[in-house]
């Protein structure tokens, strides 16, 4: 039992990883899912800013272009003045959002931060970035200052168109121009490192989770190969139980802690004539159920005892069984089951009850015999103060039993004694018991009486059922009648032979009388001084 304990427990442990590894399971998926959508969002976030920066750069080289074609349209010697003013103001606004564009390209471009800046290459292009951006700032600054000084002379009265050179104006343009395309190209550049970046650490976290996820799977695998394991091999001790169950010839009962049975052998059906049903309380079936089961539940906190008790077969019958009972120990030291392990025993308790017979009955009369009087009156004599009775033993000898025996012989006289404890058993029921110790002579302890007037009327009732006429079997009638002899306790002995020689002294006294009397014994007996007489028929 304790190794299908274990199977379940592990069972019970197995299906928890299980879940355990399922839930896992899930939230990595999950997990990989969102940072898969995390990593997308922030490649898409870095797409837009590159682009926008990408832009603004490609907007201001527009700029500087369209500023510088504003310039050299202004240097011409055929524009009127209002012409002049609107290149010239063409030239200063074009600078001016070029400016402004890098700027912003660059404020956004400072602004970078992780995850972007993590990336060591990326980082060191950034950093390039930023110099060239810078490099573009100082030469558009040498360019806007050329262009003004260019303009400042164009304005002068008598300015000379030929002293305008536009291959210097144009070297100076590339140059910064040259600055913008070298940030856009590393802008390009920083957008390719980190997107392949992305990429490198989406493919890794990726394999990672494909790796743990794979792993998991195979321990599910795994735990779902032992749990069809556990359950062939469970069903296997499952038929090793009900083999073991259905050949054995002593009978197993499984209960819980409230004696409902669990689990009744087949082998039940050989003595019973059935199996005791699953989920009946086992006090069914038992023979005084709630002392049996009192019993029973006693070895809770004990070890496993030897009991012995009766349960009722198909037919109303009684079969004794001999009961190993075990506690089948579950959590906190306290039982989960119980287990009875039985053999019969009916007839042991046969012959024992022989035994007994043979030991306490007359063989004869059937009635209690001189050994089951000592015991009565033991246990009577030894019961504790509080619990005491009224004790009264009275010893009966038949007067003219010789007479009958040697006038219609031993048989009738056999027969005269069964009729006469049969009918002596019947007068004192419920009163007392009667005893035969010998021969013609009986004696009756009564012990529930509550005055001397009713112990008066039982010795009565004693005097008159022995004197009367006795029929024969064979036709012959014969006449009785009984001395009788009473002792009390403890006013008259302490012990039962203080007790049977008082009895036995008034006894002889009722016979001296010439019978047919009850004595009650007193201390002048003892020195032949005068009686006291109970009653007389």
């Amino acid at each position: 039992m304790a190794g299908l304990f274990d199977i379940k427990v592990t069972r019970k442990l197995i299906f928890i990883f299980a879940a355990i590894s399922i839930l896992l399971t899930g939230i990595s998926v999950a997990s990989l899912l969102y940072l898969n959508q995390t990593i997308n969002r922030i490649s898409d976030s870095l797409y837009e800013d590159v682009f926008e920066n990408s832009e603004l750069i490609l907007s201001a080289d527009r700029d500087l272009y369209q500023g510088a074609i504003a310039l050299h349209s202004s240097m011409s010697s055929n524009l009127t003045e209002a012409e002049r003013d609107q290149f010239i103001q063409e030239f200063k606004v074009n600078n001016q959002q070029a400016e402004e564009r890098v700027s912003l390209a660059g404020s956004d471009i400072k602004s970078i931060n992780k995850p972007y800046s993590g990336m060591k290459q990326a980082n060191n292009i950034l950093t390039e970035l930023e110099n060239k951006l810078h490099a573009f700032e100082t030469s558009l600054v040498i360019w806007k200052s050329t262009g003004d000084s260019l303009i400042a002379e164009r304005m002068q009265i008598g300015w000379d168109p030929d002293s305008y050179y536009a291959v210097n104006l144009n070297m100076q343009l590339n140059e910064v121009r040259t600055h913008l395309d070298q940030s856009e190209v590393l802008i390009d550049k920083y957008a390719l490192q980190v997107t392949d970046g992305f990429q490198d650490k989406k493919n890794a976290l990726f394999a990672l989770y494909s790796l743990v996820f794979f792993i998991l799977l195979l321990v599910i695998i795994y735990l779902g190969r032992k749990i069809i394991w556990l359950k062939n091999e469970m069903l296997e001790e499952k038929t090793l139980y009900q083999l073991i169950g259905e050949t054995m010839s002593d009978f197993i009962i499984l209960t819980d802690p409230n004696g409902l049975i669990l689990y009744s052998s087949p082998s039940h059906s050989s003595v019973l004539g059935y199996v005791p049903k699953k989920g009946d309380p086992l006090s069914n079936y038992i023979r005084e159920p709630e002392i049996a089961w009192a019993k029973l539940k006693s070895v809770v906190q004990g070890t496993p005892r030897i009991s012995e008790l009766r349960m009722r077969g198909s037919e109303g019958q009684w079969v004794w069984l001999e009961t190993k009972v075990s506690p089948v120990r579950g959590s906190s030291n306290f039982p989960a089951q119980f287990m009875l392990v039985s053999r019969e025993i009916t007839q042991r308790k046969q012959y024992e009850e022989r035994l007994h017979k043979l030991a306490f009955y007359d063989h004869l009369t059937a009635i209690p015999n001189r050994a089951h009087f000592k015991m009565y009156m033991e246990n009577l004599i030894n019961q504790p103060e509080e619990r005491r009775k009224n004790i009264a033993l009275a010893l009966l000898d038949c007067d003219r039993f010789k007479q009958l025996n040697d006038t219609l012989g031993h048989l009738a006289g056999d027969e005269f004694l069964q009729l006469l404890s049969r009918e002596l058993l019947q007068t004192v029921k419920g009163v007392g018991q009667a005893f035969r110790i010998g021969g013609d002579e009986f004696a009756v302890v009564l012990h529930r009486f509550t005055s001397p007037e009713m112990l008066d009327e039982m010795l009565q009732r004693l005097l008159k059922l022995f004197n009367k006429s006795w029929s024969i079997d064979n036709g012959s009638s014969f006449h009785t009648s009984a001395s009788i002899g009473v002792a009390l306790f403890p006013e008259h002995g302490s012990s039962i032979n203080e007790l049977l020689r008082a009895a036995d002294l008034a006894m002889y006294l009722s016979k001296d009388h010439g019978g047919n009397e009850a004595n009650l014994y007193y201390e002048l007996l003892d020195v032949g001084l005068s009686n006291l007489t109970i009653g007389n028929p």
